[in-house]
């Protein structure tokens, strides 16, 4: 991938532009008729040479991608724990005993005992 100036802009790259000019609006640079233009301007832009000459008389630069947030290592779990169950139960279906349920919901509830008692510190 071409990554030079020339370069067709992104959906990424448009939102980082306009959240730039919502910068300098709200810091003082841009008033809100000047502002409207701009951002009509950037979905407008389909280079990245056109972005930047929105921004050539402010200071800065075009922001940088914003970080991923890494998911919560709760949503994890639950996701964990909810396929487990769900194969569980197709196996004590499948298989005719009640073990697999046992297993599945059993030792994550002494667990949750263990840690509530505080007998497992998390």
């Amino acid at each position: 991938m071409d990554d030079s100036a020339g370069s067709r802009v992104s959906v990424a790259d448009r939102e980082r532009a306009l959240l730039e000019l919502s910068h300098h609006l709200g810091s003082g640079r841009l008033d809100l008729a000047e502002f409207d233009e701009r951002s009509a301007a950037v979905t407008a832009a389909t280079t990245k040479i056109q972005l930047a000459e929105l921004f050539a008389d402010l200071p800065g630069n075009l922001p940088s991608a914003a970080p991923t947030p890494e998911p919560h290592p709760m949503r994890r779990l639950v996701a964990t724990v909810a396929t487990i169950a769900v194969l569980a139960l197709a196996l004590a279906l499948a298989t005719g005993t009640w073990w697999p349920l046992l297993v599945t919901f059993g030792a994550p509830a002494v667990l949750a005992l263990a840690v509530r008692t505080g007998a497992l510190r998390p």
